[in-house]
This record gives structure tokens, C-alpha cells and sequence, in this order.
């Protein structure tokens, strides 16, 4: 993982003040939810206080028990809206349990009653497999044209007795008509405007619905159905009314008007207060639960990206609390106060606090990010200078000792500098051991030539046998000291004649041909081989005639001037007399590490922008790392000859490579059988 990479996570890890953040906002949350959970308990304990013993407000008559309903006694329900006329049922409950059923089989009818704002409605649907209707234009009082009816009755405020009947010639609005006795015992319908209503078919019967002012009704209230097969027909009736005298058999439980203004007084946005009877009945309900609440502005989309985040299930649940209405003496409980509240301005509150907190930290954390990032990547940029100077410190011409961020005074400047010194001091160790063989042979041959000039003294006198073998010995000694100065003579004259060196343009494949096969002369331990490039003439070694095979060498060349057939010319710029050398060292270096017998491969390869010039030889593999092969004085392997080895054949072979513009490169075969040299050259 590089730098910049570890230093972006680190960087990201500054992410976790937005996680923190959130998790502080949920607990805020919950710490805000409970608050409000106890605010609104102690407000449903004050409302349920305040309702204590007012029976008078939570229903239109106390004499009505609320727990105690009597199988014909009428529940009305509080609608949520209003109900149209129009014979629908729409707007009322699917499924309430104060829906009362009447009759049996065929014959039966539904009631149900609802209160919205002073007015009591009706829900009438009646099972009737044949609808009468009264005759059009008849008398509605004369018994032969009367089709099916519909009689209420309840008592008014002062307790008087009210009856209404409902027929019609058609479906559609209806009245409801009260039967009076004028002058000379005549009777007549009236029609009562105020109780109004709808008759409308269904498939199976019909339905009515009917809206009556509260203002009208006392404490008893029934629903009486005359059902007729046809006009004229004695009635089938059936209902909450005593089919004699039409005297209502039940009571009506309403809601008393006033509580709904009471309600109305503690109501404010986002707020829903609801009374319930023992039974769970609604009596009265004050709802501002869809207004909202003046909570601030909204933030915009991240505020909705932060809610979206920590939103949770059951967030958006109003929050309720309930209490029980008690009675004077708190012994029963007369009814139950609700209050619900959105979780809007809680919600509101959170979303602010942590937008603040998120937009705060977003703020730090991207330029934060940022900055950091940057700055991994000039860090990064800086170690790439480090590491790509410390890699090319190392050159043929000797140490680079200049390095990149000396001149910066942190961390980076201080091993910048340090590596500075530290290849300063290695290239002066390194120019010393250059200039050590010259040294080394000036200093030795004056003590050398005197130790050679007493061993030919010593040799004219008489010795005995045993001073016969020291001097041997000695002279050997001094032979190899004197092979030791010769090779650090060539390396210092090679030196020398590279800079004195003239360049000229030559062909390689003629310098190559008669050196193998000067080769094959002087090493006939040895087999060569030259390979040349497809298009280009090989010369074979025994009869110097043209062969488009590789030759495979000979230990026994012909004698006489050999004869460089026709070729494809390989032109280099630089010293014939510099590559012949080249040549030799790496030749001797092959010779004297292969085995009697072996074959030498020399190899010339041509590309468009350069050539390469390889050796191989079998016998011991290098070393892993090669690049020190071609310094003064480095020895890798121990060679099979007599001849000592200080490691400057292959240096002088750099040289020379350098002087051609070539890199010199030395790597094991693939079968790990021996060894490959090959010189690049530029064509």
C-alpha cells in the first residue's frame, strides 16, 4: 500500500466525527422523545383534572351511563368529516362497533349515528327484497297509498315527545314530516325543515341518510321501519320504537357541544386531543395533527440527507399519552383523555442540532482530506526524487554524489543529506581503489626488480639442494608478482590509450572473423564458435569458404592469411584495436573459467538501433547480483589456471564499452549451464 494510499484512509478516518455525530443526534433523540412523552402525560393529567366530575361536559345528559348501554340504546360516533347528502356512505366508518342491527332474515335494518359540529346524522340501511314507495301525488296519510316508512321519535330538551315519519313517492331528498291534529280532528303532514336527508336504492333494500340538530334531541331516541309488500298492505315494523305508540325504546349517548370548545382551547399545531367514553368511544376530538408546527427553516437537501440517515422505524409515529377522567369522588372513571403530538418538532430540533454538527464537520473534514491527500502527494513526489537519485547514484563514470532535498529542513532534507555524505565518501573510496592498481605497481616494481636482480645473483652461486627449491620457489613468487604488475599496468595503459584513443568507423564483422580465428590458435583446449546475423557471410575456420551456417569451430586452423568472405556489412563507430582487446579479456575471462573441451559461443546480433555482441561459455554460474562484475578489483569466482585474477580483465572490458557508447551486462544461461557477456553497442 503506497503512501499516499495509507495517508488518504488516515485522512477518512476523520469520518468518524460525522458517525459520532449521528449517534450523539439518536441519542438526543431519545432523550428529546421521552421528554416529550412526559410533557405530554402531565398534559393529559391536567385535561383529565380539569374534566374531573364534568359529567355535563362529556355527554348531553347525565343521566345517560355511558357504561351501562342498553341493547336499543344509540351510540353516536364523531365523524371525522362531514357526510353529503347524497345517499353514500363514504364518509362513514366501515367498521364501528356502536352499529346497530335490527330485525331478522330478509327483514332487518343497520343504524348507525355520528355527531359533527351540532348535528346528529343518520345511517340507515335497510334489507328489503321489495321497495314500496308511496303513491305519487297521494295524500301521505291515507292507508291505501302508503308504501314503506320510516318513523323516528325522541324526546326534546324539555321532555317532550317528537315523532317524524319518512316516505316518498321516488328516491332521492326526503324530509321528515310530524303528524298534526287541526280544527275538527283533521290531520296533515308537516314537514320539518330541519331534518333533512337522502333516500337512495341499493342493490337488496335501501338507504337513508338523515341530519338532525342536536339542539332538538333529549335523552331518548328511536327507529321504527314499516315494511309493506305493496301499498296499502298492514306494516311489518321492527325497531328501536314501540310499534303501538312509536315511544322510543332506547337512549341516545351524544357527545356534549361543549366539549369539542373546550378542547378547542388547549389545541395548537401539530396537536391531536381526544375524549373517550369507558367504553372507548369517541365523544369529542380537537385535531391540529396535519397542521404544521412553525419549526424553522428547512436546511435544504442535506438536512433531508441527514433525516433520511438517522431516520428509524416509528420516527414519524405521533407521540401519545393518556390519562383517565375520574368522577367527583374519584371512584369510577367516566371517560379518558388522549393526547397525541407529532414527532415534527423534535425531529426539527434534531435535524438542526446535527446539520450544524455534520455541516461543521463536513466543513474540517473534506479540506482536512484534502490537505492531507496533497500532501501525501508532494511527500510522495519527494521519496520518488529520493528513490529514483539513490538508484542512479551508481554510474559508470563513478558515484553521483549530488543529491535531490538537501536543501529542505525537515525529516526527508536530513536523510537527503545524510545519503549525500554517506556516497561522497563511498565515491572517494571508490576513486582510491581506481587509482590503487597504478599506485600499487609503481610502488612494487622497484622492490620487485631488486628481489628478481639478487635471485639471478643467488642463482650463479653454489647452493646446496634444499637453497636450490627456495630459490625456485622465490622465483616463482617474483613471477607472480611480476604477472600482478603487468595486469594493473594494462588496466592503467588502457586507461591511458582510451583517452588518447582515436574514433573511427569499422566493420565488426571483419575485426571478428580472424580473432576467432587467432583464438582457435591460441587455445586448442578450447572450441569457438561464431554466429553472425542470418544475412550476413559466416566464415568457416578450415577452408575460409562462405557458409550461411554458423561455424561450429576447429581446434586445427590452416595456416596462412585467411580471406574475409563477402558480407553484410555491421558498422560501429569507435577503436578496432579497443574492441580487439575487448575481445581478449573476454575470451581469457571464458578460457579460463570453462573446462578443456568446452565450447566458446561468440554471437553477433543486429536490431535497427543497435548491436550486440555475446560470449558463452559453460562452467560456474555468477552471482545474483552482476553489477559489481565490471568494477576494479572485484572477483566473484576462482579461476582453474595458474594465472592469478584481481578482477580487472571485465573492468577494462567496461571501460572500453563505455568508450563505444555500449553497456557491458553479464547474466547466467537459462539452463543454468554457464554464463552469458553481451555488449550493446549503438549502430
Amino acid at each position: 500500500m503506497s503512501l499516499r494510499t495509507k495517508l488518504l484512509l488516515l485522512g477518512l478516518a476523520t469520518l468518524v466525527l460525522p458517525w459520532g455525530g449521528c449517534q450523539y443526534a439518536r441519542q438526543m433523540e431519545s432523550v428529546l422523545r421521552d421528554g416529550e412523552r412526559l410533557q405530554l402525560a402531565t398534559m393529559a393529567r391536567t385535561l383529565a383534572a380539569s374534566l374531573q366530575g364534568r359529567r355535563d361536559l362529556l355527554v348531553r345528559s347525565t343521566a345517560v351511563e355511558p357504561s351501562r348501554l342498553g341493547p336499543y340504546d344509540l351510540q353516536a360516533v364523531l365523524l371525522p368529516t362531514t357526510p353529503f347528502l347524497d345517499g353514500y356512505a363514504d364518509e362513514w366508518p366501515r367498521d364501528s362497533p356502536y352499529r346497530r342491527t335490527l330485525g331478522t332474515g330478509s327483514r332487518q335494518f343497520s343504524l348507525l349515528a355520528g355527531t359533527r359540529e351540532r348535528m346528529l346524522y343518520l345511517l340507515l340501511e335497510v334489507r328489503d327484497a321489495r321497495v314500496v314507495f308511496d303513491a305519487p301525488g297521494s295524500d301521505p296519510l291515507d292507508p291505501a297509498n302508503l308504501g314503506d316508512r320510516v318513523w323516528i321519535a325522541f324526546d326534546g330538551p324539555q321532555g317532550l315527545q317528537h315523532q317524524y315519519f319518512i316516505g316518498t313517492s321516488a328516491p332521492g331528498p326526503v324530509y321528515a314530516r310530524r303528524i298534526e291534529t287541526r280544527d275538527l280532528g283533521q290531520q296533515v303532514a308537516v314537514e320539518e325543515p330541519r331534518i333533512a336527508g337522502v333516500w337512495h336504492d341499493t342493490a337488496g333494500g335501501y338507504r337513508i341518510v338523515l341530519r338532525i340538530p342536536l339542539d332538538m334531541l333529549g335523552t331518548h331516541f328511536g327507529v321504527l321501519v314499516d315494511n309493506r309488500d305493496f301499498r296499502g298492505q298492514a306494516p311489518q315494523s321492527y325497531g328501536t320504537l314501540d310499534a303501538d305508540s312509536l315511544a322510543p325504546l332506547g337512549r341516545l349517548f351524544v357527545a356534549s357541544p361543549e366539549l369539542s370548545r373546550y378542547l378547542g382551547q388547549f389545541i395548537q399545531p401539530g396537536l391531536r386531543l381526544t375524549v373517550r367514553a369507558p367504553d372507548r368511544a369517541v365523544l369529542s376530538q380537537a385535531d391540529a395533527l396535519g397542521v404544521p408546527a412553525d419549526v424553522g427553516n428547512d436546511f435544504g437537501l442535506l438536512s433531508r440527507l441527514y433525516r433520511r440517515l438517522l431516520e428509524r422505524p416509528g420516527d414519524s409515529t405521533p407521540i401519545a399519552a393518556t390519562a383517565p377522567i375520574g368522577d367527583v369522588d374519584r371512584t369510577r372513571v367516566i371517560g379518558e383523555v388522549e393526547v397525541q403530538q407529532t414527532a415534527d418538532q423534535w425531529l426539527a430540533l434534531r435535524d438542526r442540532a446535527l446539520a450544524q454538527l455534520l455541516d461543521l464537520t463536513l466543513v474540517i473534514s473534506i479540506p482536512a482530506i484534502t490537505i492531507m491527500f496533497a500532501f501525501a502527494a508532494w511527500l510522495a513526489y519527494r521519496l520518488g526524487r529520493l528513490r529514483t537519485a539513490s538508484e542512479t547514484a551508481l554510474t559508470r563514470e563513478g558515484l553521483v554524489t549530488t543529491f535531490p532535498e538537501t536543501a529542505a529542513r525537515d525529516e526527508l532534507g536530513d536523510v537527503a543529506r545524510s545519503f549525500s555524505t554517506l556516497l561522497g565518501r563511498l565515491n572517494e573510496h571508490t576513486s582510491y581503489l581506481r587509482t590503487l592498481a597504478g599506485k600499487l605497481a609503481h610502488e612494487i616494481r622497484t622492490p620487485l626488480t631488486i628481489v628478481r636482480s639478487s635471485l639471478d645473483n643467488l642463482d650463479r652461486e653454489e647452493a646446496s639442494q634444499a637453497a636450490r627449491s627456495y630459490l625456485a620457489r622465490a622465483r616463482e613468487g617474483s613471477e607472480r608478482l611480476n604477472a600482478i604488475l603487468v595486469a594493473m599496468g594494462a588496466a592503467s595503459r588502457v586507461e591511458e590509450a582510451i583517452h588518447a584513443a582515436e574514433r573511427a568507423r569499422f566493420d565488426l564483422v571483419e575485426l571478428l572473423i580472424p580473432i576467432v580465428e587467432a583464438y582457435r590458435t591460441a587455445f586448442p583446449q578450447r572450441r569457438f564458435s561464431l554466429e553472425l546475423p542470418a544475412d550476413t557471410t559466416v566464415c568457416d575456420a578450415q577452408d575460409a569458404t562462405p557458409s550461411t551456417a554458423p561455424a561450429a569451430g576447429n581446434t586445427a586452423p590452416q595456416p596462412g592469411p585467411q580471406r574475409v568472405p563477402p558480407h553484410v556489412p555491421l558498422v560501429i563507430g569507435g577503436a578496432p584495436d579497443l574492441m580487439a582487446q575487448l575481445l581478449d579479456k573476454l575470451i581469457d575471462n571464458a578460457v579460463d573459467f570453462s573446462p578443456e573441451g568446452a565450447l566458446i559461443t561468440l554471437r553477433l546480433l543486429a536490431a535497427a538501433d543497435h548491436i550486440t555482441l555475446e560470449v558463452e561459455n559453460p562452467g560456474p554460474l555468477l552471482p545474483a547480483d552482476t553489477r559489481q562484475l565490471f568494477e576494479s578489483l572485484w572477483q566473484s569466482r576462482s579461476g582453474r589456471g595458474p594465472t592469478p585474477h584481481f578482477g580487472l580483465g571485465l573492468y577494462i572490458v567496461r571501460l572500453i564499452a563505455d568508450f563505444h557508447g555500449g553497456e557491458a551486462r553479464a547474466a547466467n544461461l537459462p539452463d543454468g549451464s554457464g554464463v552469458r557477456f553481451s555488449i550493446h553497442l549503438p549502430r
